[in-house]
């Protein structure tokens, strides 16, 4: 069942990919990406808005999987390195995984 949701709500799962990036990169202005505390506490909060997201729509692995690409690709397109916004990425594939 969650196959066909993630297919049929892939536009709701970009937008709120690219959502998440836009409220991470307000809180966590690229400039600050040094600071490791404040990395992990925004981290945290981006992961806790994913988690309610993916609860709500009841995403399967391709929904998650979609989710993660676009929140990294959407950061990215806010000015990160890629290398950052790739591990922001696998961090919240890991933790999404671990989820029903």
């Amino acid at each position: 069942m969650g196959f066909f949701k993630d297919v049929f709500s892939r536009s709701d799962i970009s937008s709120q990919g690219k959502d998440l990036a836009r409220q991470f990169s307000k809180r966590l202005p690229k400039e600050r990406v040094g600071d490791v505390k404040r990395v992990d506490v925004e981290f945290d909060i981006l992961l806790g808005n994913a988690l309610g997201f993916q609860r709500k729509k009841g995403l399967g692995v391709f929904g998650k999987s979609h989710l993660v690409n676009s929140l990294q690709w959407s950061l990215v397109e806010e000015g990160y390195a890629k290398d950052f916004a790739m591990e922001i990425g696998n961090r919240l594939a890991t933790r999404l995984a671990s989820t029903e």
